[in-house]
């Protein structure tokens, strides 16, 4: 589920290149993932559209279940379908995987841990929007426990920090992608407040290599959970620096008004992630720009051959 996004496609060429058939099952069409274009012809892949909010059977061993709307992407926030995708989008493929005695991994968020937002939700606001995502997220979780305590479901939990990488859609408001994507056309870098919010960002190859492991390790009595993310702190300005220094941009950092509580920390706890999975992420956060800054330097240069405006990707 969401096999065409970000993660899932790496997730979906990962899982090709070790044997298995893959069931890409999104309402993205895989054609117009940047990674997935290559897949549509392998024997082993099946693109299946499908709002995983509606019921839908497939004959399947283990489930990924990666379908949420991003709460950052487009500048847009979808309420009502962002709950709908995790708690409805959950049950169904629950439901398939009580059927056919399938394994599933769901793809949590490091969100689910809050924030110091009010009691009470904004009126409206990228907050607001924050604080539904969290909520479906945790809504999600807990059908997760409850299948496998009722129905003996075998469900594993990846509640899963920042993530980046190559693949990532040009017009992504993740902060990783959206800065890459400025410094290469030389405008600004915007940093909220003083940028001195710590964070940490995961290369996807590493991320997905945590969520196999995760799939394959042991079942557990109860429904296995465990944070998945990168170690290594670093400043929101610090990374603007870096992205600056790697592409040679003449780009100049920008402050603007700091986001409503922001979260000045958020570090994931990989302690289970090490002794449950044998799993830590391999890639430096230099190296995993640098391979960033060249996807998108491509991507770049064949959108303007193709003619697309500055506005189109942007």
């Amino acid at each position: 589920m969401g096999g065409s996004g970000f993660i899932g496609s790496h997730l979906c060429l990962r899982l090709l290149d070790e044997g298995h058939e893959v069931f890409c099952v999104d309402l993205r069409e895989a054609a117009n993932s940047p990674l997935l274009r290559a897949a549509i012809d392998h024997p082993a892949f099946r693109y299946v559209r499908h709002n995983i909010i509606q019921p839908f059977s497939i004959r399947c061993n283990e489930i990924y279940n990666l379908a949420s709307p991003a709460v950052l992407c487009y500048k847009k926030a979808l309420p009502v379908e962002t709950l709908k995708v995790n708690m409805l989008g959950s049950i169904n493929a629950l439901d398939t995987a009580r059927t056919e005695h399938a394994r599933v991994v769901y793809a949590s968020s490091c969100d689910v841990y809050g924030t110091n937002l009010r009691s009470t939700y904004p009126q409206q606001g990228p907050e607001r929007a924050v604080r539904i995502f969290a909520e479906g997220k945790r809504a999600a979780e807990a059908l997760h426990y409850a299948y496998q305590t009722e129905f003996g479901v075998d469900t594993r939990i990846a509640r899963i920090f920042n993530t980046y990488g190559n693949g990532a859609d040009l017009m992504d408001q993740r902060v990783v992608i959206k800065m890459v994507v400025a410094a290469l056309q030389n405008r600004p870098l915007q940093v909220s407040g003083n940028g001195e919010q710590l964070r940490t960002f995961c290369w996807v190859g590493d991320l997905v290599d945590g969520l196999v492991r995760l799939m394959t390790v042991a079942p557990a009595e109860r429904t296995r959970t465990l944070d998945l993310g990168s170690g290594h702190e670093v400043s929101i300005r610090s990374l603007a620096e870096q992205i600056i220094e790697l592409t040679g941009s003449r780009s100049r950092i920008v402050h603007i008004e700091a986001r409503l509580n922001d979260v000045r920390r958020r570090l994931p706890d990989l302690t289970a992630a090490h002794n449950e999975l044998d799993w830590s992420p391999a890639t430096t956060l230099t190296e995993g720009l640098r391979r960033t800054i060249g996807y998108v330097e491509k991507e770049l240069s064949e959108k303007a051959y193709a003619g697309m405006t500055w506005a189109e990707i942007n």
